[in-house]
């Protein structure tokens, strides 16, 4: 039963945004496991009717955890390749495009891949945005080879039970809208399958406890990736012989208060770790397809018998760390952190406690997701780490002006800023820095994960970001020869992330069909900078080209170059606008432009 208590009062809920009291929040999160739920039907008749199938879908499952389905086949056809797919006997793409399904084999050609994977770009991204039916039939078939059989699917369940039998199937409540517990009171899920969509506040001296049962989270009207369970100072969370886990996006935990996991096999993408607060985790797990990282900031943290994605730790102001010849994969005995960091000022031990190998490959090998050793290093600390493998190393840029070079993934590199040291690491993931109030550039380097803040002006020549979460920023970013994929948020009016975005783009910047597809973006604003070339057939430049775009006019000097810039915010960055070019002596021409448009934008003249 769900249940709020206050006293002997309780409470059952079935949707809506709820409030018990009144009071706005701190930090918690909370995630968990994923399972697979599938259907194995019988082969069936393909939709022409005929008795052709040459291979037959025998399963599909879909993860919920990642909300990719897998397709398994009785055999893998000799050809890959304008294959055509029939969702409920309509054909349907399989080749991606902004907000497209994508269809790959499940291994490499050379593998014997055994079946299919169904999700979206960036490749492999699930299908939480994507129309995809829960239930129908599934048809494939290839030119000259012919139909599989007509496979009927239900993927709607999300946890197969020990008795799928409809009598025993237990349902689940669900509940629509952040979820907050306020000052004294206490929610209790015990022997319940629960949806919950929207974030999770634990109020200051409040309590959540869950028990037995399945927690599953979805993002709801949450803007970010990312879904919390946000527990405030004073605020106690008990997760007890459960799985939590996302329905969609990634869940996660910003705790301040006191949390205990026991027995709960949970899919956390990650769980941070403030001054003040406290964790202990036993006989559990923190594993997430992609993450599973225990952040630890402050407070004290414990685990004991236990497997965790990734482990990130904080070097502090003035505090010593020292390391060489640091693997992931690593099973750990008996560890503190004091052993690593002697002057770090909170606690973390782990007793018989399993951090994952960084063994991701294809295309999750670099990239945004947690395996291995994260470190977070004040600018102040003292750092030195040698020939060792590390997920991501954070450096924080406070007030001050930097540049830094040929960062690379998969290869040695080597940073020094002020009194931190890296000498042949190897990052696997990415090179992330936080930027406050500073200008910072950054040349020759991949796999950057950049947060800019306050009046910072960021400027990379020749480099590539595959991230890129500005926190209420008020700068500019510069790029010359710049590439931006995988992801991003702009995002405003948002306590735990960003309250306000208000920042400048300019320069040469190709931006990755997958970004358009993942950016998250609410209540900010960015002003883009347009250079547009304008030449003859023959190359040489147009002066004096007037060009038109959003009602503002640009006219192109001796160098055929004309500057314009748009103004986007959350109602318009996917919006086209209609450049118009008029040269003298030549006939007008358009051309489309967006937030996502290469520049430059280069216009040659009849």
């Amino acid at each position: 039963m769900a249940s709020y208590t206050t006293g002997k009062a309780e409470w059952a809920s079935s949707g809506g945004s709820m409030k018990i009291s009144s009071k706005s929040s701190l930090f918690l999160i909370v995630v968990g496991l994923c399972f697979f739920i599938g259907c194995t039907n019988s082969p069936q008749r393909n939709i022409s009717g005929d008795s052709d199938a040459t291979f037959n879908i025998i399963s599909m499952r879909r993860d919920t955890k990642t909300n990719v389905i897998e397709v398994r086949l009785d055999a893998f056809p000799s050809e890959w390749g304008n294959w055509k797919m029939y969702l409920n006997g309509k054909e349907t793409a399989m080749e991606g495009g902004a907000g497209q399904i994508v269809v790959r084999p499940n291994a490499a050609l050379d593998s014997s891949p055994t079946g299919l994977f169904i999700g979206t770009l960036p490749w492999l991204t699930g299908l939480d945005r994507i129309d995809f039916p829960m239930v129908g039939s599934l048809q494939f078939s290839i030119p000259g080879q012919g139909h599989s059989n007509f496979f009927h699917y239900n993927l709607k369940d999300q946890i197969v039970d020990d008795d799928p039998s409809e009598e025993n199937v237990q349902p689940w409540i669900s509940h629509n809208g952040d979820l907050v517990i306020e000052n004294g009171e206490t929610m209790t899920i015990e022997n319940e399958k629960y949806l919950q969509e929207g974030n999770i506040y634990a109020n200051d001296h409040s309590k959540l406890i869950i028990k037995d049962s399945q927690l599953m989270m979805g993002r709801g009207d949450v803007p970010t990736i990312h879904v919390y369970i946000i527990i405030a100072p004073e605020a106690l969370v008990e997760i007890e012989g459960s799985k939590i886990f996302p329905e969609s996006g990634l869940v996660c935990v910003l705790n301040k208060g006191k949390v205990t996991i026991t027995d709960s096999p949970t899919s956390i993408h990650y769980f941070d770790m403030s001054d003040g607060a406290s964790l202990t985790m036993i006989n559990s797990q923190m594993v997430f397809t992609i993450g599973g990282l225990l952040q630890v900031m402050g407070g004290h943290t414990t685990v004991i018998n236990s497997t965790i994605g990734a482990l990130g730790i904080k070097v502090p102001a003035g505090a010593h760390l020292n390391v060489s010849n640091l693997a992931s994969g690593t099973y750990l005995d008996s560890w503190d952190v004091h052993s690593m960091i002697p002057e770090a000022d909170y606690t973390l031990t782990l007793t018989k406690t399993t951090i994952l190998k960084d063994d991701f490959t294809g295309d999750l090998a670099h990239g945004p997701y947690e395996r291995g050793w994260i470190f977070f290093l004040d600018p102040d600390a003292h750092v030195r780490i040698s020939n060792s493998e590390l997920r991501k190393v954070f450096i924080d840029i406070v007030n001050d002006n930097a540049t830094f070079h040929d960062l690379k993934v998969g290869i040695p590199s080597s940073l020094t800023y002020r009194d931190i040291e890296l000498s042949n690491v190897t990052v696997m993931g990415q090179w992330p820095f936080t930027i406050k109030d500073s200008h910072i550039t950054v040349n020759n380097s991949d796999y950057l994960f950049l947060q800019p803040t306050g009046n910072s002006t960021v400027t990379l020549n020749n480099s590539h970001m595959c991230e890129f979460i500005p926190r209420d920023f008020m700068g500019a970013m510069e790029f010359n020869n710049a590439m931006w994929t995988t992801a991003g948020e702009i995002i405003g009016g948002v306590a735990y992330h960003s309250m306000s975005n208000d920042f400048s783009m300019k320069g040469s910047l190709t931006i990755d069909s997958a970004v358009q597809n993942n950016l998250q973006w609410k209540d900010a604003t960015v002003t883009r900078e347009y250079e547009i070339h304008i030449a003859k057939k023959d190359g040489s430049p147009v002066e004096g080209a007037i060009v038109h775009v959003n009602g503002e006019t640009a006219v192109s000097d001796s160098l055929g170059v004309a500057k314009i810039s748009i103004r986007f915010d959350e109602s318009n960055f996917k919006q086209q606008y209609m450049l118009k070019i008029k040269a003298p002596n030549t006939s007008e021409i358009e051309h489309t432009v967006s937030f996502f448009s290469e520049t430059p934008i280069r216009i040659t003249l009849e």
